[in-house]
């Protein structure tokens, strides 16, 4: 099992269009929380056996836009690489309020976003993973988007830092669903203290580039801090700012909360 901590990559709005005042890819944002993570908060995959629940609140300083990305995680216990070492997920949005031609309007998520984490080397410094994943849209836009993401982590005392690349490709591409979609993201992050409560605490700062078909390059960085306050419950407090290059900026604000709820047989 990996046990390094970790929290990475960015969080893509949905509808991001209306943000940026461009057109780009609508991903799920429980998903890419999820993902993010796992450079320098959470495990890379839920400890076997358990199941794992992220869940956030998630606010737009620029556009006054509301949403709860969520995710469950699940890897099954066992000693082979798809039943072991391979997490199995689900995300969506529980909540995603906007402000519409009328008022304010409040849905449950555009989609949901399946996915399966294999660890293919755990190492005693050096993890990598691979992410098969497929989002399906439930409404605003039709078909699905298939992809991978390969994530790697290094570990030193209490540094960690990693890596991603991922691509996407939409099944029935659209002005806000592109044809493909390629990013790849950094993050950093440092425990404050070996142990002790300063040890709980680890400030992180990440940063994405990506690339969608017939659009332009965006860059997005995010910084914050993680609280472990026990060892299954986590709290995240982040700042994020989509399209500090390519597009017009969105800051937002998210609280975020992990929770393993353990083994259900000992």
């Amino acid at each position: 099992m990996v046990t390094a901590a970790a929290f990475f990559f960015a969080v893509s709005s949905q509808g991001s269009a209306a943000f940026f005042g461009l057109t780009a890819p609508r991903r799920p944002r429980g998903s890419n929380i999820t993902l993010r993570k796992r450079l320098h908060v959470n495990t890379l995959i839920a400890e076997p056996g358990t199941v794992e629940i992220d869940w956030s609140s998630l606010f737009s300083l620029s556009s006054t836009n509301f949403s709860m990305p969520s995710a469950v995680r699940y890897t099954p216990q066992g000693r082979y690489i798809f039943w072991g070492r391979t997490e199995y997920s689900l995300s969506f949005d529980s909540v995603d309020n906007v402000k519409s031609g009328t008022g304010r309007m409040t849905q449950f998520s555009q989609s949901l976003t399946v996915a399966a984490t294999s660890v293919l080397h755990d190492g005693e410094k050096l993890d990598f993973a691979v992410q098969p994943l497929a989002t399906f849209f439930l409404r605003d836009e039709s078909g699905a988007r298939i992809g991978a993401v390969a994530i790697a982590r290094y570990d030193t005392g209490r540094h960690s830092m990693g890596v991603t690349a991922s691509w996407t490709a939409g099944t029935h591409p659209s002005a806000t669903n592109p044809a493909g979609t390629f990013d790849a993201g950094v993050g950093y992050g440092r425990r404050l203290a070996a142990s002790g409560l300063l040890g709980k605490f680890t400030p992180h700062m990440n940063a994405i580039w990506e690339k969608s078909t017939g659009q332009l390059r965006m860059l997005s960085v995010y910084e914050g801090v993680e609280f472990q306050s026990t060892e299954r419950l986590a709290f995240d407090l982040s700042g994020q700012h989509l399209g500090v290059r390519g597009a017009t900026p969105d800051h937002q604000v998210a609280l975020g909360i992990t929770l393993n709820l353990g083994k259900a047989h000992q």
